[in-house]
């Protein structure tokens, strides 16, 4: 919850390209390089600005494994407690569990800017510019990627794929929190509604951690007050449960399926 006051309060408003989100880019690099992660912020053009994507990755880690992320701008006039400063504050805390450990090696964090739809009429913007600037060895290479993105809005947890691309990657992670955990996870298709959607366009296993739309959705009503803790620590535990059977056996199995 102390990341999500500061994104979400202190912060506020994270529109893509604008300074709300320059400052959440700072705030989610700053911790990520206090952990120990080579960390770089990277630019790209949108809505005749620059928004940005952090990514971190620890040091010697493979170039190609599994990428962890969550997107920090919002929408104008809200917030963004639970979208999705709740998704970042679950990969920051991921990220801290996972420091210096074998799933350290794995798995790449990454922040997005630009998820959601700007004067341009694009969305998903940062995690596609990811996708490009892997080039076609990187999309082959990649093993899959796992979208957290509105997590703590009282509904249940779910999981799945869009239909587009391989669901090793989503039927991966329901088995797994599903066997360790308690967790209710229901497994469904989405939309194309998050920034998993890039990676499955490219032939990448993805998939998506959500809680669908609530009453506070894209509302300046989206405030730290209104979240739920126990889903933020119950998104929190499905995420460690998953992460810690990262490991190289899992990373050519995904990336096999792909």
């Amino acid at each position: 919850m102390s990341h999500v006051r500061r994104l979400a309060g202190r912060i506020g408003t994270r529109v893509r390209a604008r300074s709300g989100e320059k400052k959440a880019a700072h705030y989610v690099a700053k911790r990520f390089r206090s952990l120990g992660y080579r960390t770089h912020v990277n630019t790209f053009p949108v809505d005749g600005d620059r928004s940005r994507n952090v990514v971190a990755k620890w040091p010697s880690s493979a170039r190609y494994g599994i990428v962890l992320g969550a997107h920090m701008d919002t929408v104008r006039g809200s917030p963004g407690a639970n979208d999705n400063a709740s998704g970042v504050a679950v990969l920051l805390e991921t990220a801290r569990l996972i420091a210096a450990r074998e799933p350290s090696r794995w798995v790449k964090l990454v922040a997005f800017g630009s998820e959601e739809y700007g004067v341009d009429g694009r969305h998903h913007v940062g995690s596609s510019e990811f996708v490009e600037r892997l080039g076609p060895r990187g999309r082959r290479r990649l093993a899959g990627m796992v979208s957290i993105d509105m997590i703590a809005d009282g509904r249940p947890l779910l999981t799945g794929t869009s239909g587009i691309g391989p669901p090793v990657a989503a039927r991966s992670l329901f088995r797994t929190v599903t066997a360790k955990t308690n967790i209710g996870l229901r497994y469904i298709t989405f939309c194309d509604c998050s920034d998993h959607g890039p990676f499955e366009h490219a032939g990448i296993p993805a998939t998506f951690l959500y809680s669908g739309k609530e009453p506070d959705y894209h509302s300046s009503s989206d405030v730290p007050q209104n979240l739920i803790p126990r889903d933020l620590r119950r998104t929190g535990r499905a995420v460690r449960a998953f992460v810690a059977d990262v490991d190289q056996r899992l990373v050519r199995h995904w990336r096999s399926r792909g």
